[in-house]
């Protein structure tokens, strides 16, 4: 009786299509292929002034998330007194980035009432009443998964802000977490 599973074996002797990835050597060696779609995304604090709907509702409605945190190498230039300079390679240190989350919003309008209501917490049209900036931050955790579900990054995020409420249709807002000292 044949086997449901596919067998790894006779899949690397059909010829040699693909050969060069010999998948039985990294399956061997535990190795595997990073997927950029599996995020995890919490708020772990939601805005003091602002309707949420809660954790577990947005997580169940989230379809992507998408990072774009600094990764760059800046160069620090020191002068010394007798005129000679020396450069070095460092990281920027910044921790301000922006991300973007996709959800999925169903008849009972949560999400869209939830991104309305933090938009309208900037700078209600109708009252010209905007909100302490204590009051529209939030924070999160961002985690990413290999492909056995097992978290091998996360990043916290503090002091988030929506900068584009994405209130046209797809509802893919964006959101920016800037250094905490960078308040005002």
């Amino acid at each position: 009786m044949a086997s449901p599973f596919l067998n790894a074996n006779v899949v690397t002797q059909q010829g040699n299509a693909l050969s060069h990835y010999n998948y039985e050597e990294l399956s061997r060696n535990k190795g595997e292929f990073l997927n950029s779609s599996l995020w995890d995304y919490d708020w772990t604090k939601s805005c003091n002034a602002v309707y949420f709907p809660g954790n577990l509702f947005t997580k169940m409605r989230l379809t992507s998330f998408n990072p774009s945190f600094p990764s760059d190498i800046q160069e620090l230039m020191v002068r010394l007194r007798n005129g000679y300079e020396l450069h070095q390679k460092v990281w920027g240190g910044t921790t301000a980035g922006t991300f973007q989350c996709t959800y999925q919003d169903f008849e009972d309008q949560g999400i869209h009432a939830w991104l309305w209501d933090w938009r309208e917490k900037y700078g209600d049209m109708n009252n010209r009443v905007a909100f302490r900036t204590e009051d529209t931050t939030a924070e999160g955790e961002a985690k990413m998964f290999n492909s056995s579900r097992i978290p091998i990054r996360k990043y916290t995020m503090y002091s988030i802000q929506l900068s584009d409420a994405g209130l046209s249709g797809l509802f893919s807002p964006a959101f920016t977490s800037d250094d905490p000292s960078n308040l005002g």
